[in-house]
This record gives structure tokens, C-alpha cells and sequence, in this order.
């Protein structure tokens, strides 16, 4: 006589799930697609070769619909924001923020960036950060601050992340960069202790 229990019926049904799957796995990639899946990829990869492959879903934009001088007049009020109001100093900006300071949805604000513009937003605001730690280290107070203080105050989170930016968008370091810039001007910038 041969007592079942719970785990022994278990144990048994793992084996003949794992049973099954490998045998079915050996033979067909689509085990676990529902069967009208299974019908839908029949249909369209069974037929004639020569046939043409179903046209591109459209992609729908928000701003597809708006004129040209509305876009025209966003991308003016993105860049009036950045400069006057320099929300790129602000080290937690997001996309959503900066949305909701111009008065559009992120959706909008991306499109734009990333259609019209042709760049995302994290380079943007970099490349904002950028500029002014350059124009910094070129004024004449710049040796009052170090250059990690300088990062800091336009925006960056921390030392490592500027350092990779720093090199990324001028091909040098931050510190090169210094010293070649005090070769120029004549004065000097104070690195952190």
C-alpha cells in the first residue's frame, strides 16, 4: 500500500509539467502562445513569398497637428525658460517639471526635443550645465571657487557625474581643461582640496 500525501502528488506534477514542456519546447518555440496567436502567425507567414509585408503602423505624434509657427513659438518658450529662468541649476529637473513650468504635457515637451529639436533632454540640460561651468571658469572670480563647487552650482548632482560629461562634451578633463584655460587667461582656478 503506498501513502499519498500533498508533496509526493506535487512532486509528481512537477515532474510531468517538466515532462511535457521539454518535449514540447524540442519541437515547437511557441509552447506558450495563446492558440489565436498560433492562427494570426499561420495566416500571415504561410502564403505566397512574393506577397508585400503589411505596411508600418502609422506612429502618431502630438504635435504632427499643430502649425509650424506653434512649434516655432514652443521651442522659443523652451529656450526663454532655460536661459532666463535656469531651471537646468535645478540637480532633480525633470522632463515632467520642465513640462509643467511651459505649460505643455511631457508627452509634448519630449516630441519636441526629440523631433524637432533632435535631442533628448538629459543632453539639453547638459549641454546647458556645460556652457555655463565653461563661461565660469572664464571669469575673472573664478579662482574664489573650485571647480566641483562651479559643477554643483550649475546643476550637477555629483563629481563623477560631471567629470563624464566634462570629457564627453570637450574631449578633456575638467582638470585639463583648467589648466589650458589658465594658461590663456593668466588666472587661476582652485581644485578641491
Amino acid at each position: 500500500m503506498i501513502l499519498w500525501n500533498i508533496g509526493t502528488l506535487i512532486a509528481f506534477s512537477f515532474v510531468a509539467l517538466y515532462t511535457y514542456l521539454g518535449y514540447k519546447g524540442m519541437f515547437q518555440s511557441q509552447i506558450l502562445l495563446p492558440e489565436f496567436l498560433l492562427q494570426r502567425l499561420s495566416i500571415t507567414t504561410v502564403g505566397d513569398p512574393t506577397a508585400p509585408a503589411p505596411p508600418p503602423k502609422a506612429v502618431i505624434r502630438q504635435l504632427d497637428h499643430y502649425p509650424i509657427a506653434e512649434i516655432e513659438r514652443l521651442k522659443k518658450k523652451l529656450f526663454d525658460i532655460l536661459e532666463h529662468k535656469k531651471l537646468y541649476r535645478n540637480d532633480t529637473l525633470s522632463l515632467t517639471e520642465l513640462s509643467e513650468t511651459m505649460g505643455i504635457s511631457n508627452k509634448k515637451l519630449s516630441e519636441l526635443l526629440n523631433q524637432h529639436i533632435k535631442i533628448n533632454f538629459y543632453n539639453l540640460i547638459n549641454n546647458y550645465r556645460m556652457a555655463e561651468v565653461i563661461e565660469r571658469m572664464g571669469a575673472l572670480d573664478s579662482d574664489k571657487y573650485t571647480l566641483v563647487g562651479i559643477a554643483y552650482e550649475c546643476g550637477f548632482q555629483s563629481k563623477a557625474s560631471f567629470n563624464r560629461i566634462f570629457k564627453q562634451k570637450t574631449g578633456v578633463s575638467p582638470s585639463k581643461y583648467k589648466k589650458e584655460l589658465e594658461l590663456k587667461t593668466g588666472h587661476t582656478i582652485r581644485t578641491p582640496a
